[in-house]
């Protein structure tokens, strides 16, 4: 597997997000000195914390991502980011993600949001996925798809997907993997039509130190994300050592 995405959503202060970021570079330096290949970890901190963890993280170890932003490069936006403040804080921004979606984000909004992340230089990572599981998942996700990277050309701009059920953030138990993989497969398939060449397509959905292997086996999947289990550094490096046994 290629990447380790690490969504902290609204958990940590500064100074819990600078020493979690250094206790996990420690523990990512150890690994390198024993000679594992790690995948690329991406972590999405709060806003606040962009600034702090840009003077720690080692790119070498790990990338830094932001969780939103507008699609407007500036203006009378009271309490928003625009891409163009995150240059040179962060190389990601997440995009689409359900629960901004749930919070009222349109499809347009979206689209918006990714061609403005484009634009500044920074890489899209564009959250995809069904409500519900059962008849019309598929459609939904593919609409979704559609439409979030409808006002870009992707056979120029690099977008990283991950495909995330709303259905299964927060769950006890993640998605089925065969299920997993049939809709990453439709996932990178459509890509490949509208004229992507090696889409990437990540996981997102209570990915845990305990079930990421029957993910990272998936030969249809180029990662995975996680959340609460990203908060913990001992749980998270013991994700990459399992993604390190897959490979």
């Amino acid at each position: 597997m290629k990447y380790l995405l690490a969504n902290w959503k609204m958990h940590t202060t500064v100074e819990q997000a600078v020493a979690l970021v250094e206790e996990i570079q420690q523990g990512l330096r150890e690994r390198v000195a024993r000679g594992q290949q790690l995948p690329s970890v991406i972590v999405c901190p709060p806003f606040v914390s962009l600034m702090a963890l840009r003077a720690v993280a080692d790119e070498h170890l790990v990338r830094l991502g932001a969780q939103n932003c507008h699609w407007e490069k500036e203006g009378p936006y009271t309490g928003e980011i625009s891409p163009s403040m995150l240059t040179g804080l962060a190389r990601y921004v997440l995009v689409g993600h359900s629960e901004r979606r749930a919070a009222g984000e349109s499809d347009e909004q979206i689209a918006r949001k990714v061609a403005a992340v484009a634009r500044a230089g920074l890489t899209p990572i564009l959250f995809v996925g069904e409500d519900k599981p059962g008849a019309g998942a598929r459609l939904q996700t593919e609409h979704r798809l559609r439409q979030g990277i409808s006002c870009i050309d992707v056979r120029r701009q690099l977008v990283l997907v991950v495909y995330e059920p709303a259905w299964a953030i927060g769950a006890d138990r993640a998605a089925d993997a065969d299920y997993v993989r049939e809709m990453a497969i439709a996932i990178k398939d459509l890509l490949r039509q509208l004229g992507m060449v090696g889409p990437q397509v990540l996981y997102g959905g209570t990915v845990t130190k305990e079930n990421i292997k029957q993910f990272c086996r998936l030969d249809a999947l180029d990662g995975v994300g996680a959340t609460r289990a990203s908060l913990n550094p001992q749980g998270f490096l013991a994700m990459i050592d399992r993604i390190t046994c897959c490979r």
